[in-house]
C-alpha cells in the first residue's frame, strides 16, 4: 500500500462523514510557525498583541511515543448556535458564531476519528494545535478572505479547523504553496464597508487586530474607550463580516435550537463566577452554545448585550 492509497483510505470516510481534510509532510510545520511569526511582524502587531497569539497556539512538535512523520488539517462544518436568556422576565436572544460551541471538543474528536481510521494500517495520531489557519490556506484545504476569515469550499466560513500529527508517511501528492486569496476579494468591499469597528482596511491585506471587536471581546482586557456599546451584538466574537460574504451565499448556516435559561440560571451566569454555582444540567447548556468559553469574559460580554 502507498502512503497516498493508505490516506486516500482516511480521507474519503472522513469526507462522508463531514470533515474535510489534506495532508503534509510533518516538517512543514515549521514553515507554518515561520509564516504566523513573519505575518505578525509584517503586520507591526505590538509585542503584547504577538505574545497573546503566541500563547493561544502551541508551536512545534508535540511529545508523542513515535516520530512525527504527517500533519492532517482538516474542517467541519458547525452551526450558529444560541441561548435565550431570562433578564428581568422577559426573554433575550443571544448569539454565539459558529465554532465556539466545541471549539475543544471537536478538534479532539476529529484527531480521534484519523487515529481511528489509520490503526488498522499500525499507524497512529495525536491533536495538535498549530497555526490553523495558515497550515489550512498553505495546504490548500481553504482560502483566506479579506477580513482575514478562512474559507473552505462548501463550508464558507461556518466552520471549525482542527489538526493532528501522525506517524503515518505522508501522501506523495500532498499540495504546499503560498496562502491563496478567495477571487472575488479583489473586487469586492462588502466586508470592508459593514466591519462595525473599521478593522477591515483597503491599505492591506491583514487585519488592523486592535480595531477588531473579536479581538476585544475574545481579551480579559477591559475595552478601549473608542469601542461603542452598541457595537456589540454576539456573545463573544462577530458576525458582521460573515454574514454579508458571497462566499457564504451558498453554504448552509444552520441555526441550532436555542438553550434555554431561567431567570435564577441566568443571574448566575452573568455575576460571571468560577462555575461552582452552576448545576451541571446548566453547564452542559452552556457547553451546547458556545457559552462555556471563558465563563468570566462571557458575563462581562453578556451584562453588555443585556443591559443595553
Amino acid at each position: 500500500m502507498t502512503s497516498t492509497s493508505l490516506w486516500r483510505g482516511v480521507l474519503e470516510p472522513l469526507e462522508a462523514e463531514g470533515i474535510v481534510a489534506r495532508v503534509v509532510p510533518a516538517e512543514r510545520l515549521e514553515e507554518v510557525r515561520a509564516r504566523a511569526d513573519e505575518a505578525m511582524t509584517a503586520a507591526g502587531f505590538a509585542p503584547a498583541v504577538i505574545a497573546r497569539i503566541r500563547l493561544d497556539i502551541e508551536h512545534g512538535f508535540p511529545q508523542t511515543e513515535h516520530p512525527v512523520r504527517s500533519v492532517v488539517v482538516a474542517a467541519r462544518g458547525r452551526p450558529l448556535t444560541q441561548a435565550d436568556l431570562t433578564w428581568h422576565g422577559e426573554s433575550r436572544r443571544v448569539l454565539v458564531p459558529p465554532h465556539y460551541a466545541g471549539y475543544r471538543d471537536v478538534p479532539r474528536a476529529m484527531a480521534r476519528r484519523v487515529d481511528e481510521l489509520l490503526r488498522p494500517a499500525g499507524f497512529g495520531a495525536t491533536l495538535h494545535q498549530p497555526p490553523l489557519k495558515t497550515l489550512a490556506t498553505c495546504s490548500g484545504l481553504a482560502r483566506y478572505g479579506r477580513n482575514n476569515v478562512a474559507y473552505v469550499p462548501g463550508l464558507g466560513s461556518w466552520l471549525q479547523f482542527g489538526a493532528c500529527v501522525s506517524d503515518a508517511p505522508p501522501p506523495d501528492d500532498a499540495a504546499w504553496g503560498d496562502p491563496q486569496l478567495v477571487d472575488r476579494c479583489e473586487r469586492c468591499s462588502a466586508c470592508l464597508r459593514v466591519c462595525p469597528t473599521g478593522a477591515i482596511g483597503g491599505d492591506r491585506f491583514v487585519l488592523h487586530t486592535d480595531r477588531c471587536l473579536t479581538w476585544h471581546n475574545e481579551s480579559e482586557d477591559p475595552f478601549p474607550d473608542w469601542l461603542e456599546t452598541a457595537v456589540h451584538h454576539c456573545a463573544v466574537g462577530c458576525l458582521r463580516c460573515q454574514q454579508v460574504c458571497p462566499e457564504n451565499v451558498h453554504a448552509e448556516l444552520v441555526r441550532a435550537i436555542p438553550e434555554r435559561f431561567d431567570e435564577a440560571e441566568t443571574a448566575t451566569i452573568v455575576a460571571g463566577d468560577d462555575g461552582q454555582a452552576l448545576s451541571p444540567a446548566t453547564r452542559a447548556k452552556l457547553a451546547r452554545c458556545g457559552l462555556d468559553y471563558s465563563l468570566a469574559l462571557i458575563a462581562r460580554n453578556l451584562r453588555l448585550l443585556l443591559e443595553a
